[in-house]
Order: C-alpha cells, then structure tokens, then sequence
C-alpha cells in the first residue's frame, strides 16, 4: 500500500473531494455512494455532500449501466489544455487520422499517470469494422503494451523511480517479468503482443520521444480481417512512421512545424 506523507496542512473537505476523485479515477466500475464511503472510511452523508458538489462541477456523473458514478472527461481535459500538450494532441490529430487511413485500423496515444496508463487522444478507422478504446482508458502499467513501452525508453533515473512506485501496487514476481518484457522490448524498439485483455487483438505500440526519453506512445489495437487487407508487419511498418514523425516535431514539449 502507498505509504502517505506526513501532513503539514489540512483541509478536511479539499481531502475528501480529491479521495474521491482519485479513488473512480483509478477504476473503470462505477461506484455507489455507500461504496465510496466505505472504501474511503467515511460516512455516507459526509461523501454524499462531496459527490453532489462534484457532479454539479462535471467532474463525475451517475453511470448509465449500473447504479453508481464515474470521472468525466473535465480532469483529462483540465490536463490536456496546458498549451505544450494541446499543442502535440493537435499537430498528432492530422498524422493520427492518416495512419488509421492507411491501415484501416484505430490508433490512440497514451501516457503515464502514476501507476497507470491514461489515453489521451484516439482517432477511428473510417473502415466499417474497428476495434478501439475510448479516451480516458487506463490500465495499470505492467499489464500494458503502452506501459512497456513508457518504461522501456526512459533513464535509470527515471526507471527506478517507476519501479519504486510499482512496487506498491504490485507483487516482486509481476515486476521481474515486466522489467524483462521491457529490455527485450528496448532491444527491439516497439511492443507487439496478444492483449492483456481482449482475445483477438495484437497490440502493437511505438514510443513518441522527446530529447531521449519517451514521453507518450502511439498505439494500433490489430485486429485481423478476413479476407485480410493489411497485415501486421506493414502496420507495424506505418505506426513506426508515424510514430517518428511524432518524435521529430518534438524538443522538449515544444512542437516544431516540420
């Protein structure tokens, strides 16, 4: 478990606002208010206030399947509307569209957010038939192509603090394998395996670097047709590109118009 901080200042109702937003943030099941309040250990009326201020605000909102709420988009788009990140997300929207063109496939980018992946921007196929994930999907680290890959091109620095970080959420025995996953997957220069979580789908997954670490990952969710328009090596081939293409435009968080 993580170990918190001491605390030098308090704000009791800021706390329990951030709780919330950080507990449905973390997880894609909708969750009641006796829920939350029992895994934050806290009663029901004190959460119930909080959750009504926060669904007036568009931070969460009540699921459509199950009786309970979830985040909105409002925070990813909080974080997407610093200017060096909006300016990357619109320069990749052009390059982004084409590659899901030319592949007929779906593509997203996705980056770390604490022990977890987040995607931040997708664009569809315009073919008939596609697989892909939603904006704001996340999915722990270990368990990801986009997390292998976010990990692979980093520094040792950066490495050890990820790793210092994981191993609160997960088990010794989880992380060795990651961390070999990643050095064949540094030699090689991308991801490609069957998901984690779908049958059927082969991710294949680029870094998007900036200077000489990754800071985002371009992704293709394949799935194969029949009969077969394009096959998995020229895919791999085409993200590649854009992936590059992504990479050049980048120094420092700062677009450069190619």
């Amino acid at each position: 478990m993580d170990t918190k901080p001491v605390k030098k200042y308090s704000a009791p109702a800021l706390e329990k606002g951030l709780d919330i937003l950080e507990l449905l943030s973390k997880n894609s099941t909708a969750y009641s208010t006796s829920t939350i309040a029992e895994i934050l250990g806290r009663s029901n009326a004190e959460i119930y206030r909080m959750i009504l201020v926060l669904e007036q605000r568009g931070y969460i909102e009540k699921s459509e399947d199950i009786d309970g709420y979830q985040v909105t988009r409002k925070l990813l788009q909080l974080g997407t509307e610093n200017e060096p990140i909006k300016d990357i997300l619109e320069f990749a929207r052009p390059i982004m569209r084409e590659l899901a063109e030319k592949t007929s496939m779906s593509c997203h980018i996705a980056v770390e957010s604490q022990e977890q992946i987040v995607v931040i921007s997708r664009v569809e196929t315009p073919s008939v038939m596609s697989y892909s994930v939603r904006v704001g999907y996340r999915r722990p680290i270990l368990f990801s192509a986009s997390g292998r890959i976010l990990f692979a091109f980093q520094n040792a620095d950066k490495k050890e603090s990820m790793l210092k970080r994981l191993k609160k959420h997960h088990l010794e025995d989880e992380i060795k394998s990651f961390v070999n996953d990643c050095k064949k997957v540094s030699k090689q220069g991308f991801f490609k395996g069957d998901s984690a979580y779908v049958q059927g789908v082969t991710d294949i997954s680029y870094p998007i670097i900036d200077n000489d670490h990754a800071v985002a990952t371009l992704t293709i969710p394949f799935i194969q047709r029949i009969p077969e328009t394009t096959t998995v090596d020229e895919v791999i081939e085409d993200l590649k590109l854009a992936a590059n293409e992504l990479s050049k435009a980048l120094t420092y968080g700062i677009v450069k118009k190619l």
